[in-house]
């Protein structure tokens, strides 16, 4: 038998009102009798004692996860404010546990993610694992650090993915939902295993300019010099801008045009955005890069984006061999949605013009997303990413 999916979705304003339409349009929807798990993403103003509470009456025992999004995408749409929740039920065979770790700030992130990856084997034991699907607060500056955490105890060749939760674009506070309650500075995931069949397909669609060249000074997400130089003069000498102009305009230069890290082994360059540039030259990155990398200035277009996600639907296909997709889950960059503006509704066209027309389908956009790249000689190990979309199809 296979997953039954089933998605609930609602756009109004009022966090208790949202929850119930949302949960009783799922509820309409699924053919199972059973609910085994509860996937929800919202947008930050819905995240209330309220949501929990209705939550909490319609779903009662069952475990929910999910987190916050600028949007959010669903099979009916794009939504800037409202609720989604797809209900599964698993089949016999399929296993699942989940788990959170809340005050993220007060570990160290690369234990935190040991102790998520502790939490999350509970119960497996002599079970095979497939798949983690993994939440964390947008907001962390040590994402990655995170990630190798979690790999250190479910295996660095472990498929998984997740997102960094996003906010309404103030990166100010982004949430978290697990179970019947919502917090901040945390990360919430789940194990899947026993006999799953699933997909998985990452791409970006931005392309390299000019010459490699070498990071030669830096310390977790901060690049103080390139090429043996300060790190801004690689952009200042691109653009002929001065340091102020720079900043002006990094918004715009940071989506249209992040560095790309080469990873041997890997067909696809890893992408890093510019959080911002310090007085001393030094670049901060949303996310690590590591000293003595080879980088190149990347460039991204609508047109590349939109074929990027038609590549990663079919990559995820293709790994089904086949097999009836029975849900997908979109984990998109939310600097992808900056690009498109108000063309996102195409990246959405694109990937539903790829399935089946009642194939349930749910998604967020992220401040980060992690998941394997397309890699040469094997899959599997995760990377925290920028710019990408990672989809997520499983099949009967």
């Amino acid at each position: 038998m296979a997953i039954q999916a089933s998605i609930g979705l609602s756009a109004e304003k009022d966090p208790v009102s949202a929850a119930k339409e949302a949960v009783l349009q799922a509820r309409r929807n699924l053919r199972a009798e059973k609910i085994d798990l509860a996937i929800t993403f919202g947008s930050v103003d819905l995240f209330s004692a309220g949501l929990v509470k209705t939550l909490g009456v319609y779903l009662a025992d069952t475990p929910i996860i999910g987190c916050s999004s600028t949007a959010i995408i669903s099979s009916q749409g794009i939504y800037k404010r409202g609720l989604a929740v797809m209900l599964l039920s698993f089949p016999e065979g399929v296993y699942f546990n989940t788990a959170c770790l809340r005050e993220l700030g007060a570990k160290m992130p690369q234990a935190a993610g040991e102790e998520l990856g502790e939490k999350l084997l509970y119960g497996f034991s002599g079970i095979r694992r497939d798949l983690g699907i993994m939440f964390s607060d947008g907001l962390m500056r040590e994402n990655a650090k995170l990630i190798y955490g979690l790999q250190e105890r479910l295996g660095s060749s472990f498929p998984f993915v997740g997102a960094s939760a996003s906010d309404n674009l103030r990166f100010s506070k982004s949430y978290l939902y697990f179970n019947h309650d919502i917090f901040s500075n945390a990360a919430c995931g789940v194990l899947l295993g026993g006999k799953l069949n699933f997909g998985l397909g990452t791409k970006h669609g931005w392309q390299p300019l000019g010459k490699p060249r070498r990071v030669t000074r830096s310390k977790d997400n901060i690049v103080y010099e390139i090429g043996g130089v300060s790190a801004v003069n690689f952009y200042e000498e691109y653009f002929g801008y001065s340091l102020s102009k720079l900043r002006r305009e990094l918004k715009l230069i940071s989506v249209l045009y992040p560095i790309g890290i080469y990873l041997p082994g890997e067909e696809e360059y890893l992408l890093r955005n510019i959080l911002s540039i310090e007085n001393d030259g030094s670049l901060v990155f949303q996310g690590d890069v590591p000293e003595e990398s080879e980088i190149r200035l990347m460039i991204g277009t609508k047109e590349s984006a939109l074929e990027a996600a038609r590549q990663a639907l079919e990559e995820a296909k293709k790994s089904l061999s086949g097999s009836q997709v029975n849900l997908v889950l979109i984990l998109d960059s939310i600097s992808r949605y900056l690009l498109l503006g108000r063309d996102a509704d195409k990246e959405l066209d694109v990937i539903r013009e790829g399935l089946e027309q009642d194939t349930p389908l749910i998604g967020l956009y992220t401040y980060g997303e992690q998941a394997p790249l397309t890699a040469i000689n094997y899959r599997g190990k995760a990377y925290f990413h920028n710019q990408t979309i990672s989809i997520l199809a499983i099949g009967s």
